[in-house]
């Protein structure tokens, strides 16, 4: 049985093990900046999505409430001119 002789030196092998260590999180690293990134643009559009709901929540109301105020929200489909003339001549 052949018998081999393997001499380690501490220092080495603790600087192996950091530099794998950190090799194996550079990516990992990168993966999550890009995640942030990808997170923050949803987050900037959800606000932007409900800023323009609230826009429209708002004019919405503010039409009802006009609507609300005047008397009569039907409009007529004849101008008044053309009623008068109507009348004058007396046809319909």
């Amino acid at each position: 049985m052949p018998n081999f002789d393997i001499t380690l030196n501490v220092y080495v092998l603790l600087l192996l093990i950091l530099a794998g260590v950190g090799v194996g999180c550079l990516p990992r690293q990168r993966q999550i900046a890009r995640k942030q990134r990808k997170i923050l643009k949803l987050e900037s559009e959800m606000i932007q999505a409900h800023a323009e709901l609230l826009e429209s929540q708002r004019d919405y109301c503010a039409l009802e409430a006009k609507m609300k105020v005047s008397a009569n929200p039907v409009i007529p489909m004849k101008s008044n001119k053309l009623e008068e003339n109507n009348r004058q001549t007396g046809t319909d």
